[in-house]
């Protein structure tokens, strides 16, 4: 960690000299725009996401597709809600340039960055030429359908009757849930903000006392909540974000506050990576009490970046053991071992976006997003490598594949279970009350996309043998048509999923149907 302390004022002073070299070649209105556009654009737009379009060809849109995205209910309110009318306005007069502009202004927005320290890795997730269009033409987008009053009204596989009511509308791109003792639930929020559902109501203000957070690309911001096993006497609520860097950059952090039932206070972080441009974090408190954090490793980009996973002096592609109060447990894998993180527990992940613990064997369950193919169930063991991306069965977005080797390479742990097509995991828990009893027991992951299609996403269950391998599965909630990114079982046996749908998402509870209720749909 001591490294980003040491550059974080040369940095500053790079930034501010990029962005004065950029002036003497634009106007005012067009530094201020790219600057808008290095903040809210440039994390996903300069390849960091492999379905948003790539800056030329934002300049074909026109004024009115770009005002209309950026405008509320738009494909980017989430990343608009954070920008003034002001700086909406001279981004899109940026992305708006004449042609004649357009190359000036390209070159300055790509130039934030990099001129930045040396990591040892390229610190924007630039697409190589491996994950560039050739042949295959890019699809256009289709938004999901906005969903109706409900309640939806499903038969299902085992359980047979469903009743998936809507709990909470006016969501902002949720990323997890948590419940509390008293039943009220906690949603953390991609651009930062923590909310709460009491006695069924969603409370229109935020919760307070949340630190500063940073959402950069669509797996970056405020990504989870946690409590601690023994909430009920130290009040401890553990959160995962990405604390803002320099430039478009963020730490992935964990921070501990205390819950005095209105809002955060005592807050601490607990542990700030010292890599940048990491994804996911996802928490998980073991049998052990000991504290499990994933981060994502970048899914795109150069050999450099997707091959973090496998450096094991770097937190990206890994999960790390903690003990609660975010010191390093002595008996870690790698505890005393000369060129190793000592917090890190497993490495060679691409993006694991969900974890859970078995509660019939202790075990922690993560699941991960390969590229096209070759999403991921694994069951952490510690010490292990899982092989990104020196083993996939996944392909790049546009066919080729990751790896020749798709398992059983020496050293390397081959999946658990392996998703081909792609599923795009979101959460995953193990299904344990009463309230569906023929599911018992069965695994449950979000899944936001089928095959690399919109409006496919469900709701993926899973059953298991008496040795965890998957027998059979089904997908709920398909004709809905959203993306299902987390799930949760709450303390009464019920299920609980938010959708991934920008400003329209929502948290649904899927309850036991009727007979008759199936019937009169």
């Amino acid at each position: 960690m001591q490294r980003i302390i040491a550059v974080a004022g040369a940095a500053a002073l790079t930034l501010a000299g990029t962005l004065a070299v950029a002036q003497t070649t634009l106007t005012a209105a067009e530094t201020a725009g790219v600057t808008v556009y290095q903040k809210a654009c440039a994390a996903c737009h300069d390849g960091g996401d492999e379905t948003a379009p790539e800056l030329e060809a934002l300049f074909s849109l026109g004024r009115a597709r770009v005002t209309a995205a950026l405008s509320p209910g738009g494909v980017m309110a989430t990343q608009a809600s954070g920008l003034t009318a002001q700086q909406k306005e001279q981004l899109i007069n940026v992305l708006t340039s004449t042609p004649d502009r357009r190359a000036p202004v390209a070159i300055a927005a790509r130039q934030a960055g990099k001129d930045m320290p040396n990591f040892g890795y390229p610190l924007k997730r630039v697409r190589a030429p491996r994950d560039s269009a050739t042949t295959a033409p890019q699809a256009q987008a289709w938004p999901a359908p906005k969903l109706g009053a409900g309640p939806f009204i499903s038969e299902t596989w085992e359980q047979r009757d469903l009743k998936t009511v809507i709990v909470a509308r006016g969501l902002n791109t949720p990323r997890a849930i948590e419940f509390l003792p008293n039943g009220d639930i906690l949603i953390a929020e991609r651009a930062g903000k923590l909310r709460i559902v009491r006695n069924g109501v969603l409370d229109p203000e935020p919760v307070k006392g949340m630190p500063a957070v940073v959402a950069l690309g669509t797996a970056t911001g405020f990504l989870d909540i946690k409590l601690h096993p023994d909430f009920a006497r130290n009040g401890f609520i553990y959160l995962a974000y990405h604390k803002p860097a320099y430039g478009e950059y963020g730490h992935n952090t964990i921070y501990r506050a205390r819950w005095n039932g209105r809002e955060l206070v005592e807050g601490k972080e607990i542990f700030v990576s010292d890599d940048l441009d990491a994804l996911y974090t996802r928490l998980m408190f073991g049998p052990d009490g000991k504290l499990y954090a994933t981060i994502g490793c970048p899914g795109v980009g150069t050999d450099e970046s997707i091959r973090r996973a496998q450096n094991p002096s770097d937190y990206a592609g890994k999960v790390l053991r903690l003990n609660e109060d975010g010191t390093i447990p002595k008996d870690n894998p790698f505890v005393g071992r000369k060129g190793y993180n000592p917090e890190i527990f497993t490495m060679g992940h691409r993006v694991n976006i969900g974890l859970a613990m078995n509660p019939k064997t202790g075990e922690m369950w993560v699941s991960e997003h390969g590229p096209n193919g070759g999403d991921e169930v694994n069951i952490l063991k510690r010490g292990q490598n899982y092989g990104w991306p020196v083993v996939s069965e996944g392909r790049y977005y546009y066919g080729n594949k990751v790896s020749p080797v798709s398992s059983d390479r020496p050293g390397m742990t081959s999946p658990h279970i392996a998703f081909v097509p792609s599923i795009a995991p979101g959460n995953l828990i193990f299904y344990s009350g009463d309230k569906f009893p023929r599911w018992k027991g069965n695994l449950f992951i979000g899944a936001m996309r089928l095959n690399e299609a919109p409006r496919t996403g469900h709701l993926l269950r899973i059953v298991l043998n008496e040795a965890g391998e998957q027998v059979r599965g089904e997908m709920l909630l398909f004709d809905l048509h959203q993306r299902i990114r987390d799930v949760e079982q709450s303390p009464d046996g019920y299920i609980y999923v938010t959708t991934d749908e920008g400003a329209d998402s929502v948290l649904m509870r899927l309850e036991p149907g009727t007979p008759a209720t199936v019937a009169g749909r």
